[in-house]
């Protein structure tokens, strides 16, 4: 476990994927010599919500408390969340797939790929518009717990949810057992190193809406 006394530099340092997770938080100015506590507080952010996120994306089998979890910094981690596969994620991978292209024209595994992600994207941006437009907005709408549309919304984004982390994996099997000869391996474990960090974000973003947002939301309905 990730504590408050564990010096940010160290955390990043054992789990290099954390850095931007740091910085979506706010913190990337203040890692320095300073510890989680000392960082939240030149930053004046709370400390307990920045520990129930690193720890969930330091830890598969971790979750943090509900009262933990503040709405409000919440859907705005979560926002930045999806600014970051819209802006670097997903150029990142199709980047990737060109610099493929061109070493490979015509390769049927990447027009295989491309047609996938071109699938999978869409649908992704499709969700993260329909968070962002319906489900995010609740937390400041006064009228979210008299409006009859709340819970069919909540039910559609549960829904949603399970089928997004098997895409990501479907798709990284079919790269794997599908890899030609003489392809350059450099580029092959990029793409998929960033597929499976994809994954992983995706995953732990989902734990957060589906244990924690939309708990949260559903109590705002019934008091």
């Amino acid at each position: 476990m990730i504590t408050e006394k564990d010096k940010l530099s160290d955390v990043i340092g054992r789990n290099i994927d954390l850095l931007p997770i740091v910085h979506r938080l706010g913190l990337s100015s203040y890692i320095r010599e300073n510890t989680i506590h000392e960082a939240c507080r030149l930053k004046g952010i709370d400390l307990r919500f920045t520990l129930g996120v690193v720890n969930t994306f330091s830890a598969a089998g971790y979750l943090p408390k509900p009262e933990d979890m503040d709405l409000v910094p919440l859907i705005d981690f979560l926002t930045k969340t999806h600014d970051y596969h819209k802006q670097v994620t997903i150029p990142r991978i199709y980047g990737l797939i060109d610099q493929m292209k061109l070493a490979m024209p015509g390769e049927k595994l990447l027009i295989v790929v491309e047609k996938y992600l071109n699938q999978y994207i869409e649908k992704l941006i499709t969700h993260i518009d329909f968070e962002e437009h319906e489900i995010f907005p609740l937390v400041v709408k006064k009228h979210a717990r008299r409006s009859k549309a709340v819970a069919p919304n909540l039910k559609k984004l549960l829904r949603e949810h399970t089928n997004v982390e098997n895409e990501i994996s479907d798709l990284k099997t079919i790269i794997i057992r599908h890899i030609p000869e003489n392809f350059d391996m450099t580029l092959i474990h990029d793409l998929l190193h960033t597929l499976s960090h994809f994954e992983k974000e995706q995953l732990d973003h989902a734990r957060f809406e589906d244990k924690i947002l939309i708990p949260k939301l559903i109590a705002l309905q019934t008091h």
